[in-house]
């Protein structure tokens, strides 16, 4: 049976896509394409395909990406009321003379080294921001400011080396108070605390009730360790911090109305 010259044209096709697969080059993995496949097939026919379909992937992983983007972005925004919502139950259940305030600031820049943990905020004066105001990420207590301008300030974190604050330790049997302090290494030591059978790992440590610009209940962290290096019933207790140090980006300066 004689072939139609459109089926031999299609046969001639069919046996140059056949050698395009099957014929390779000296170079392992890349194929050669028979000049007239190229002209008559690859060009006009393959190549259109496989550029379509490589735009819609990358349309595809765009719109992923995008997707992915809008949903940390919601998630931050979650937190974000979730913070304001504590903080306001903080404000409304705070025993104290003279109400706080909230002043909400940005995170500008992060000064860590070996010897400094600060940060600073777009937040000043100008807003009635001063030193010794705490700075914090909900009810969770990020640091005390340290320095301030009309427009900006810096504040020491709770693991500064140079921070220093008197607190109270929540245990089974009462409250227990020492003078926590940076250790440089994402924690905080707490010192001169007396002898405490009662103290335990998870104890809540809370700010004290004897500052005057740090109002009283504030979440410092949670008890890590306790020791007792010199044996001289003098315990040394370590503080994990509660606020996350390295993943804010807004925060609040508390201040007196």
């Amino acid at each position: 049976m004689r072939l139609r010259k459109i089926d031999r044209y299609l046969l001639v096709l069919a046996l140059f896509f056949l050698l395009a697969v099957l014929r390779r080059d000296d170079m392992p993995g890349e194929e050669v394409l028979p000049d007239l496949f190229r002209v008559a097939v690859h060009r006009p026919v393959l190549a259109p395909i496989a550029q379509a379909a490589n735009g819609e992937v990358l349309e595809q992983t765009a719109l992923r990406s995008e997707l992915e983007a809008a949903r940390r972005e919601i998630r931050v925004l979650k937190e974000q009321v979730q913070r304001r919502d504590e903080l306001a139950r903080f404000f409304r259940e705070l025993k104290w003379e003279g109400r706080p305030e909230a002043l909400p600031g940005w995170v500008i820049s992060v000064d860590s080294d070996a010897f400094t943990r600060k940060f600073h905020l777009s937040v000043g004066s100008a807003e009635g921001a001063k030193a010794g105001q705490p700075v914090v990420e909900g009810k969770a207590l990020l640091g005390l400011l340290v320095a301030v301008e009309p427009n900006t300030s810096i504040a020491r974190r709770v693991d500064d080396p140079g921070f220093r604050l008197e607190v109270e330790i929540e245990t089974a049997k009462g409250v227990e108070r020492g003078v926590a302090s940076g250790n440089g290494d994402g924690g905080l030591d707490v010192e001169l605390v007396r002898k405490a059978d009662a103290l335990k790992e998870g104890d809540p440590v809370f700010t004290s009730r004897y500052h005057g610009d740090v109002p009283p209940g504030l979440l410092v962290g949670w008890v890590e360790s306790v020791e007792d290096l010199d044996r001289d019933d003098i315990l040394e207790v370590t503080v994990q911090p509660a606020a996350a140090l390295g993943r804010w980006a807004q925060v609040e300066v508390l201040r007196r109305r």
